[in-house]
């Protein structure tokens, strides 16, 4: 429970600046800038500690499907967050939590009774109602919020991408599971870049970046980790589930970064659409 909190925090710090980043210097080069950040960070560390690689073996076919799946997740992401906004996109992607948890049950036998049930029943209906504007349905003027489709689609992808990091968490040890997967993924977005480098036009001048937008970005890519590391070590010593679910309370703090930083006015049912979300999510950790 503890770890999955921790976990919060760090990825509900790194959804905010994400958002201001991705605004600033785009998504693509936050999420490029971030990821290096982040392989380099676990680099180091794994250096540091040398942990037991020998069961690595077991998990690396999985970790690196994983690698694409999570690049995939974290694209959409980052450009849900860029055209935001963030009080109604980092709600629904946190339902992803539903999605480890019910392969937790199906998969490693972990059980979910009655509260839990209904923690996910709560955590989906907060979703739709966070995603709906019915004060916009009324006048006839509906339109979907900016960035939800590429947040219900990263909501898929990080729901399989977190359940394989906490089983690979389980198989081989956290870190090891966790330095595998990074520098994977790192691979992939390097690459991604290259070839984007030189897709673009003869010619074309590139916009350098300022270094304190730089700096956010790696920034972003520290906080995440650091999300997820806790994560992972949570799911290491207790239960997918429950570690999953405590940590998809998250969205508190990038809606109230939202609401006060970007001056964000969600619909008052997409406040307690959020609310349903938070308070579904937090049932299921307490149970």
């Amino acid at each position: 429970m503890i770890y999955g909190l921790v976990a919060a925090m760090g990825w509900g710090l790194s959804d905010l600046w994400a958002a201001i980043s991705g605004r600033r210097i785009g998504s693509f080069r936050t999420v490029v800038v971030a990821q290096i950040a982040a392989a380099i960070a676990v680099g180091l560390l794994a250096l540091a500690v040398r942990p037991d690689l020998s069961r690595l073996s077991v998990v690396i076919p999985w970790l690196v499907a994983n690698a694409f799946i999570a690049s995939a997740a974290f694209a959409t992401l980052y450009r849900a967050l860029e055209l935001g906004p963030i009080a109604i996109v980092s709600p629904v992607l946190a339902t992803y939590a539903v999605v480890p948890v019910l392969l937790s049950v199906i998969l490693l036998g972990e059980s979910l009774g009655g509260w839990e049930i209904a923690g996910a029943a709560i955590t989906i209906v907060g979703a739709v109602l966070a995603s709906t504007d019915i004060r916009a349905i009324r006048t006839g003027t509906r339109t979907p919020a900016a960035g939800l489709p590429l947040a219900v689609v990263s909501m898929l992808l990080f729901g399989v991408a977190t359940y394989v990091t906490g089983w690979a968490a389980q198989q081989a040890g956290f870190l090891p599971s966790l330095l595998f997967g990074r520098l994977t993924m790192a691979s992939v977005f390097v690459v991604v870049a290259i070839v984007v480098r030189f897709r673009a036009r003869p010619g074309s001048a590139v916009e350098r970046p300022a270094r304190s937008s730089m700096r956010l970005a790696v920034l972003v890519g520290l906080l995440e980790l650091f999300g997820t590391i806790s994560y992972a070590r949570g799911a290491e010593v207790g239960l997918v589930s429950i570690v999953t679910a405590a940590s998809a309370t998250y969205p508190l703090i990038p809606v109230l970064g939202g609401v006060i930083l970007l001056h964000e006015r969600p619909a008052p049912n997409q406040f307690f659409g959020v609310a349903c979300v938070i308070g579904g999510l937090m049932l299921l950790g307490l149970s």
